[in-house]
Formats: structure tokens, C-alpha cells, sequence
């Protein structure tokens, strides 16, 4: 018996060991947290001439598209269940004095643990010039009204940082503030978001739901953004049937469907404006950089902007050669890329 008992504690030890190497190795490797775009999924790894850098437009897919909802409204929490069911992640703009409606931070709490963006839309929903407030007192200043917002999204509902946020009343008043705070804004200006575009981070285009807007109408839209390879932002208020119409309805059905359509299509990125927007970003930072040149060896280097979420990435393409971040060779992923960590700000290639 005590055999038994000699021969079990280094070989529990051994397995330990083992599991601790195993979970380093696994470490090493990091889930991008991008989707998989279509693809044959058996591409061979480029072998030509090293260089010519490329990152694929919106991960690989054909556009983008992102549903945003905006006020913290009673139909976002009724209909919760009906949009969580589509599978697609989703940006909730959040006013934090909107929280006298019963349930509801319980809900914002699942959104967030589901994989849903909880954005910054203020504490009180002024304009930029602290007038016209909805909910409760006004602070005295923008970056307050910004601040106790984010504040309460941090400590309420699990989520680490705020990225984004939504101008009450669309008002181009609230970019500055924003800057310092954020680094994206979505404003309500109809139009879409190419690669590598001037569109402003602190101004984005959206398409503002009107009442009684159709699937149908929602389905151009998407197409038109797939066919020119655009990112498209969908902006909603109330959502029926509720009993709280609070500004410009539009039947859930109708946003069910389409969210449907734009996931039939199998190539077009449906994410959050966060994820989303994380991307262009990232791409227009690394294709504006210039790389410099030691021996046979390229390099990469930037500076991401204050706010940026952590942990995204970039798909890129080269005709051949190694890519290294951080001393170690990127793996080539079947479906044709390699997966480059924002975070790390440097990339080289080497023969």
C-alpha cells in the first residue's frame, strides 16, 4: 500500500508539471476574438518574396455592420430576449440616470457578460452646452457628464473600460469632451465607413431608424454597404411593441430580420461598434506606417490612441517571408492571414 502511495505522488507531481507547461504554451497562443470570415479554410502559407504588408479590409469579410440602440430605453430591457437570440453582439448607448426602470441594471450586467457593448450616451443626455438634459439634474460640465456615466457602467454592470459613446442629440458639440475620454463617437449623420477612410472617429455616420422603418428598408442599407465594402451603423430608439414609446418605434420584428438578412449573406461582420471600429482604426494606423529596413529585415512600429480597447488584432497578408511579433514567429491561419496583435505596437518581417 505505501508502494502504491510512493509511486502516485510523483507521478501526480509529473502531471502537474505538465499541465503548468501546457497552460503556458497555450498562453502564448491568443484567441484574436475575431470571427472566421468564409473561406476553403486550406490556403497554403505565402513563400515568395518577403513584403507587401496588407490588412484585410474588416477582418476578411465583405463590410461591417453594427446595431446600435440608444437611451437605455424600457423596450431595449422588454426586448433583450428577442435581440440576445440573434447571436450577433451589439452596442447599448447607456445614459446612467436612466436607472430607475425596475430590472434594468440586471440587465445591462447580462448584456455585458453575453458579449454586448455598453457605450457612453451621459449621465443626463444634454447638449454639449450642459442644456436640454432628459434624466435628472445636469452636471456642470461635458467630461462630468462623461465621467459619471462611464463610472457607473464600470462599477454596475462588469464591464472594464468604456471605448465608445453616442452624442446625445447626435450634437457635434460633444467631440472634444469625447476625445479625451473615448476613442470612437458616434454621431447620428447618415453614411457608411470605408477602410482606411477620413471618416471622424469623433463624428461617426450612422442611419437613424425613423418610425416605422421596415426590414426592408434596413436590407438596402446592408446590402449598399456589402456591395462597396463599407462599414454601415444602424441607430435605433424604441423598440416595439411597449408601452414606454419614448421616440421614433420601430418592431422588433422588423430589426430581427434584419439582422437575419445581413447573416445570410456569411460575409458580412456584424459586431459591436467597439470590435468593430477597433479594426479600422487599427488599420489605418498600420497601413499608415512606414516601415524601416535593417539588413533583410522590415519593421513596423505605432502608437495606438488613449482609450483603444485591449487585445484586438489585425489580419494581414504578405507575398512571403516570416512575421514576428515580440521575437516569435505569427502563425499562418488557414483561411488565409496571419493574426497581428494591436497591443504589442511592432511587427517585423524577416526572409
Amino acid at each position: 500500500m505505501k508502494k502504491n502511495k510512493v509511486f502516485l505522488i510523483p507521478a501526480v507531481l509529473l502531471l502537474l508539471c505538465w499541465q503548468g507547461v501546457w497552460s503556458m504554451v497555450q498562453g502564448n497562443s491568443k484567441d484574436s476574438g475575431l470571427p472566421v470570415p468564409p473561406g476553403a479554410g486550406n490556403l497554403p502559407r505565402p513563400d515568395g518574396a518577403p513584403g507587401n504588408l496588407v490588412v484585410l479590409d474588416w477582418a476578411g469579410f465583405k463590410g461591417a455592420v453594427s446595431y446600435t440602440y440608444d437611451d437605455a430605453q424600457p423596450s431595449h430591457i422588454d426586448h433583450y430576449p428577442e435581440l440576445q437570440a440573434t447571436g450577433v453582439r451589439m452596442t447599448f448607448y447607456f445614459s446612467s440616470n436612466v436607472n430607475w426602470i425596475p430590472n434594468s441594471d440586471a440587465v445591462w450586467r447580462q448584456a455585458v457578460q453575453d458579449g454586448h457593448e455598453i457605450g457612453n450616451h451621459t449621465a443626463s443626455h444634454p447638449y454639449a452646452n450642459m442644456t436640454g438634459g432628459i434624466w435628472g439634474t445636469t452636471l456642470q460640465t461635458p467630461l462630468a457628464e462623461i465621467d459619471a456615466c462611464t463610472e457607473y457602467i464600470i462599477q454596475n454592470f462588469g464591464q472594464p473600460a468604456v471605448w465608445t459613446m453616442a452624442a446625445p442629440y447626435g450634437d457635434v458639440g460633444w467631440k472634444e469632451a469625447a476625445k479625451s475620454r473615448v476613442f470612437l463617437n458616434r454621431g447620428v449623420g447618415g453614411g457608411t465607413i470605408a477602410p482606411n477612410d477620413n471618416s471622424d472617429p469623433f463624428n461617426l455616420p450612422s442611419y437613424m431608424a425613423n418610425e416605422g422603418d421596415t426590414a426592408e428598408i434596413f436590407n438596402k442599407l446592408i446590402d449598399a454597404a456589402r456591395t462597396d465594402g463599407r462599414w454601415l451603423i444602424l441607430l435605433y430608439h424604441t423598440i416595439n411593441p411597449t408601452r414606454d414609446n419614448w421616440y421614433a418605434p420601430v418592431e422588433i420584428t422588423e430589426i430581427t430580420k434584419s439582422i437575419e438578412h445581413a447573416k445570410a449573406w456569411g460575409d458580412v461582420w456584424i459586431d459591436t461598434v467597439a470590435n468593430i471600429g477597433a479594426y479600422w482604426m487599427g488599420q489605418k494606423i498600420l497601413t499608415a506606417a512606414t516601415p524601416t529596413r535593417t539588413g533583410d529585415e522590415l519593421s513596423w512600429t505605432w502608437t495606438l490612441p488613449e482609450h483603444f480597447p485591449k487585445g484586438k488584432f489585425l489580419r494581414v497578408r504578405v507575398d512571403g517571408g516570416t512575421l514576428k511579433q515580440g521575437g516569435k514567429a505569427l502563425e499562418w491561419k488557414a483561411n488565409g492571414y496571419y493574426e497581428v496583435a494591436l497591443d504589442a505596437g511592432a511587427l517585423t518581417l524577416v526572409p
